[in-house]
């Protein structure tokens, strides 16, 4: 367990500790492209939920994420000049506050789409490096990754079944997920949970929508395909986005 001395990458953890709303951080639980999680210890308004996830982005330096640009077109940095400029600049503080802007859209995204009533983690608190958010888990361990886990062909359907609700839902909600795969999809309790939504794209805005709506559609389809489950993802994209064009889902 993490004690008192905190790893640099945790350090955007210290105002979560200092409010109480973690009382510690209990083990590392994934280490990824974007991002590192860890498995915190809940406190003050939190304790109720024992356990809660927070996820920490690398520093701008170590990410990988790759194309970044065609998930930032058609978004408004509502900032003020000086920040745009050291932002399109690339300058030390423009990297530091393009990082806290990513945070935030990760933490907006899973806001909206909770309230929604789409399965992703319910968010809690953000700050510009970190988001606390709901464990998707028990006391034994996390909710695996959907791609680890063999279902047989009636469970797969449930499942597939769920996730295209989900992202229907998520396109009724203006959202794109942009990057979905069975790799960011947790399967718990008979049930697939959605995360890794920091690229997230507004269907309204960004003119690769569809294309990205499409390729998350692969990306599922793909999947479901070795359990034997048969999904046209072209068929179910242009169904979903003439419906989408015309507000008729949901």
């Amino acid at each position: 367990m993490f004690t008192e001395e905190l790893p640099e990458e945790l350090a955007a953890l210290e105002e979560f500790l200092t409010t109480g709303v973690i009382t510690s951080v209990h083990s590392t639980l994934k280490s990824g492209k974007e991002a590192a999680t860890y498995l915190c210890v809940a406190g003050g308004e939190l304790k109720r939920r024992k356990l809660v996830v927070a996820k920490v982005y690398h520093d701008r330096s170590r990410r990988n994420f790759k194309n970044d640009g065609i998930y930032n077109e058609g978004r408004v940095i509502l900032a003020p000049g000086q920040v745009k400029r050291a932002i399109g600049a690339r300058t030390e503080f423009g990297l530091a506050a393009d990082m806290a802007m990513w945070v935030n859209r990760e933490f907006d995204a899973l806001s909206e789409l909770h309230y929604a009533g789409v399965d992703v983690p319910e968010p809690f608190f953000c700050t510009n490096g970190a988001i606390l958010m709901e464990y998707i888990g028990d006391e034994s361990g996390a909710a695996p990754q959907l791609q680890a886990v063999r279902l047989d062909r009636e469970a797969a359907e449930a499942a597939a079944d769920r996730i295209l609700w989900n992202i229907e839902t998520m396109l009724d909600n203006h959202k794109i997920h942009g990057d979905l795969s069975a790799f960011n999809i947790l399967y718990w309790r008979d049930r697939p949970i959605i995360i890794d939504l920091p690229q997230s794209v507004d269907a309204r805005q960004n003119r690769h929508a569809r294309e990205l709506l499409q390729r998350d559609l692969e990306n599922v389809a793909r999947h479901f395909r070795r359990f034997g489950v048969e999904i046209d993802e072209g068929r179910v994209t242009n169904d979903l986005w003439q419906r989408y064009r015309f507000g008729e889902l949901g």
